[in-house]
This record gives structure tokens, sequence and C-alpha cells, in this order.
């Protein structure tokens, strides 16, 4: 037996805020969302997602060795 679980107005109105906030490039809203700016790639994550040993997050740290993906070599 499966539960249909309908999103009500007030958690719709939430995540509408989420993305605007995010569109914007404003801070999580008080009380809502604790996150971290990834000083890196500069988004906002979530603390679970952001490693303090790199002090970036697991997306930047993932990618911190590999060369950037240009084609110029002249540039070097």
């Amino acid at each position: 037996m499966t539960r249909f679980r309908f999103p009500g107005v007030r958690f719709l109105a939430w995540h509408l805020l989420v993305i605007l906030r995010q569109l914007l490039g404003l801070p999580p809203g008080p009380l809502l969302v604790d996150a971290i700016r990834c000083p890196r790639c500069r988004q906002w994550v979530k603390p679970r997602r952001f490693d303090l040993e790199h002090m970036a997050c697991k997306t930047c740290v993932a990618t911190l060795a590999r060369p950037v993906r240009g084609g110029d070599w002249s540039c070097r």
C-alpha cells in the first residue's frame, strides 16, 4: 500500500523562495537552511557537502587536481 503525499501550499512557497534566493545569489533565509558558501565555486552547499580539510565543497574537492579543460596549450 502506497500513500500519495501532496505538498501543501506552504511547502511549495518555501521551495520557490529557496530557488529565488539561489538565483539572486543571496544567502539562505534565516532559520530555513544551514549552508556554507564554497570559496572556490561560490555556491551555497549544505554543511555535510563541505570539506573543512580542503576548505571547499565536495564537488570542488573532486576536481582540485584535474587540469583545466582548455584547448589552448600556448597559454602555459
